[in-house]
């Protein structure tokens, strides 16, 4: 089988020329890469995707090389990998097993070579969907806000076709290809939150409810940021994504499903820029949002501005509940971007000087040596189900 090289090469780009460099990329492929596949990178920068795995397409040239560039900015920290377009056929190594996330510092022009010894299989060859209970899928539901189709995944509790007398609380999710499915999740870690929430509720320990995981898209960025960020050379569309939510997801889970619509009974939750989006939500439609779950936010997005907001607009948040959680090593990881541990913990002040009482409006999990990746979130999300749903 042939190899996957890569060849980076670093130049100077339009731009400050401390600040921006191009990076160009050359792929090979191994020999059993199918002859109509496109090879993408994805990684943690938004010229990679923002870890979308279409992120980065490269071009064949006549010699089966695949090339493309991007701009980075210098010194930025980037993690990567090859895919062929989803997260089913990332590269994997020679035993088909999980290899570390690529890393590359950018400083100085230089040429970065690395083998692909195999691509994952794919769903059908290998990689086997994990849903559990009753989860039902809405292919290409339409967005007049955004101008886009997505899918979007409901779970519904134990009992809920034989009880039809009862009616349930929802809980809306960002990010929804990782919240059930390891088949389509990223680098094939899901959320699980339908196994949490089947045992949760089987046990007695919440009551039950709805779950609509809402897929993200490539332009993930954009949709769950409600301002443009000029570092990050995107965002602000977060609005129309928060109408497409309140005004067009909940009002058909509403009419489909037997929900209870009040917003005592409607919660938002996400991670990453997801937990961005779900506190801009609740500060935007506090009579839409009772509950919201803000897991390992992007604080830092445009210059903290969601900080900002918050403290301009605290008394939208005075009637809402609060998870918030963040891992200590999420500040190494996002070193970048700014000190995400002080930047949840100003969130979490303002939340006590408006009045808000620990244990009760909100709950703040501060996890040593917590990461910012799915298993993480995965790991604290039981938590968060019994902090909003217990009885």
């Amino acid at each position: 089988m042939q190899s996957l090289v890569l060849t980076l090469w670093v130049s100077m780009a339009a731009g400050p020329p401390s600040d921006v460099v191009r990076v160009r990329f050359e792929v090979t492929v191994p020999g059993d890469t199918p002859r109509e596949a496109s090879v993408y990178l994805a990684g943690s920068d938004p010229a990679l995707g923002s870890w979308t795995a279409s992120g980065l397409k490269l071009t064949r040239g006549e010699d089966g090389v695949f090339r493309g560039e991007a701009a980075l900015r210098r010194g930025t920290a980037v993690e990567y990998k090859a895919t062929l377009g989803t997260w089913e056929r990332v590269e994997k190594n020679r035993d088909g097993g999980e290899i570390a996330n690529r890393t590359l510092t950018v400083r100085k022009p230089a040429t970065v070579r690395f083998t692909v010894e195999r691509w994952a299989a794919g769903r059908g060859r290998g990689t086997n969907s994990t849903l559990s209970g009753d989860v039902r899928l809405h292919r290409r539901f339409r967005s007049e806000s955004l101008g886009n189709t997505r899918t979007i995944l409901v779970y519904v509790p134990p009992g809920y076709e034989q009880d039809t007398a009862s009616r349930y609380s929802v809980l809306y999710m960002h990010d929804g290809q990782n919240v059930f499915d390891a088949a389509t999740s990223f680098l094939g870690i899901e959320w699980g939150a339908d196994e949490s929430a089947e045992r949760l509720i089987e046990t007695g320990r919440i009551r039950p409810l709805i779950i609509v995981a809402i897929y993200n898209t490539r332009e993930r960025m954009d949709e769950y940021t409600p301002w443009r960020d000029d570092r990050r050379k995107g965002g602000g569309r977060g609005e129309a994504y928060a109408r497409f939510l309140v005004k067009e997801v909940k009002p058909f889970i509403d009419r489909e499903y037997r929900t209870k619509p009040g917003r005592k009974s409607t919660a938002v939750a996400g991670s990453s820029l997801g937990g961005l989006m779900s506190l801009y939500l609740a500060m935007e439609y506090p009579q839409t949002i009772g509950k919201c779950g803000v897991i390992s936010p992007a604080l830092w997005w445009n210059d903290r501005r969601i900080l900002k907001e918050a403290e301009a607009k605290r008394e939208s948040l005075r009637e809402t509940r609060f998870w918030v959680d963040m891992g200590t090593a999420e500040g190494r990881q996002l070193s970048e971007f700014g000190d995400a541990l002080s930047e949840t913990r100003r969130l979490v002040k303002l939340f006590d000087e408006i009045g808000l009482k620990s244990g009760r409006d909100y709950r703040y999990v501060e996890v040593e040596n917590g990461e910012h990746n799915e298993a993480a979130w995965a790991a604290r999300f039981p938590e968060l189900l019994e902090f909003f749903y217990g009885r």
